[in-house]
Order: C-alpha cells, then sequence, then structure tokens
C-alpha cells in the first residue's frame, strides 16, 4: 500500500531530528519545519497546484510559466512559484487532456471560457501525447528527467485514479524557487489540444 503523501512528509522532516540528535548532517530547514509542525505554529494540508495550457501544433509544453497569473479553471499558480512561506511534498502528478470541439476560439477571452468548460480525459484520447516525454524541475534541480508519458496511461488500472503517476522518489518543491513541468513531443500535438497537469500531495501552512 502506498505511503500518503502526508505520511511521507512527516516522515521525512522527523528523519532530521533524529540526524541532528545523533549528531549527523540535517537540514536545519527540515528541523525547523518539524518543530513548527510539532508546536503548533505549522500545520499540514492537502495540496494540489495545477495549470492547463493550449498544446495544438506544439511539440514542446511549459506547464507552468513565469508570465501566468492565477485563474480559477486555468491555473492556481502565479508566476510558477508556491505562496511564500509554504513547502510543498511533491508526491503525485495527475496528466490529462483534450481536443477543442467545434472551432478553435478566435480570442484569449473565448480560449480561457473553452478551457473552463472543458472535460479531461486521458492523454491516450489525444493522439501522439503518450509518446511524449516529461520533466519536473525544481529548487534549481531535476526531480524527473524525461519520463516517457505513457505512465500517465492508467486507463485499464483500477487501483490508481485516471492519469496519475506515483513519484518513486517524492522532493519538496520550496516557495522561493521557481518550478517547471515540461513535455516534449516527438511531433507537433494535433492543432485543438488541452493539456492539464496537477502536482499533488501535502503542504504546510499557518495553523
Amino acid at each position: 500500500m502506498k505511503k500518503s503523501s502526508r505520511a511521507q512528509f512527516l516522515e521525512i522532516v522527523n528523519a532530521h531530528i533524529s540526524l541532528r540528535d545523533q549528531a549527523k548532517k540535517y537540514d536545519p530547514a527540515m528541523v525547523k519545519v518539524a518543530m513548527d509542525i510539532k508546536d503548533g505554529r505549522l500545520q499540514l494540508a492537502d495540496a494540489a497546484y495545477y495549470s492547463i495550457k493550449f498544446a495544438g501544433n506544439r511539440a514542446n509544453i511549459d506547464m507552468f510559466e513565469t508570465q501566468d497569473a492565477k485563474e480559477i479553471g486555468i491555473t492556481n499558480v502565479t508566476q510558477s512559484k508556491l505562496q511564500k512561506d509554504r513547502l510543498f511534498l511533491c508526491n503525485r502528478i495527475i496528466l490529462l487532456a483534450a481536443e477543442i470541439d467545434g472551432d478553435l476560439p478566435d480570442s484569449d477571452s473565448q480560449l480561457k471560457k473553452t478551457i473552463k468548460q472543458t472535460n479531461f480525459d486521458s492523454i491516450k484520447k489525444v493522439a501522439g501525447l503518450q509518446n511524449g516525454v516529461f520533466s519536473l524541475v525544481a529548487n534549481k534541480k531535476t526531480i524527473i528527467d524525461e519520463r516517457p508519458m505513457q505512465e500517465f496511461v492508467t486507463d485499464n488500472n483500477l487501483m490508481t485514479n485516471l492519469g496519475t503517476y506515483y513519484l518513486e522518489s517524492p522532493r519538496f518543491i520550496r516557495d522561493d524557487e521557481e518550478f517547471e513541468f515540461n513535455i516534449e513531443l516527438g511531433d507537433d500535438a494535433p492543432e485543438k489540444t488541452l493539456v492539464k497537469v496537477v502536482l499533488a500531495g501535502t503542504v504546510t501552512i499557518p495553523a
């Protein structure tokens, strides 16, 4: 059975307290987070950071960009950074896709309206997506390096939610650094393609 992101979070930060007590090398920032949770200054909450991008006729898709601004139904991330004073443990990624019905919207406002009304499904439904690769970069370090998009094709797996990939090594994303989720395809995506990514896990919030 997979550990919850909350359990993984506590396991990691508490390990640094143990390292400190053993006079071994530890991360003081992780010890501070653990103590703030213990003393009730911080609490843990479920979190999901998402972004939807129009990917038509593109082979390279940056799902979080510095010009992004929070807008419900489009993204809840501004300038590809977390809110201040957040520490987020990402333990799973959800990737879904869809193709726009009918004609392409002729303005940004119409495109946003279309995105907000779209029902997303398996990336397998959009030609070519499952044959690409994806990467996740945070804190100026590569967390996932060109892993096959096939990981998100979970259509026949009754034990996993649609389009969900669990990180083998869950990693923290800090609030002071930009993070990136990039998709690279072997050929341009179909012209009406929309892609939605969700980074899910556990985050610290003020108690």
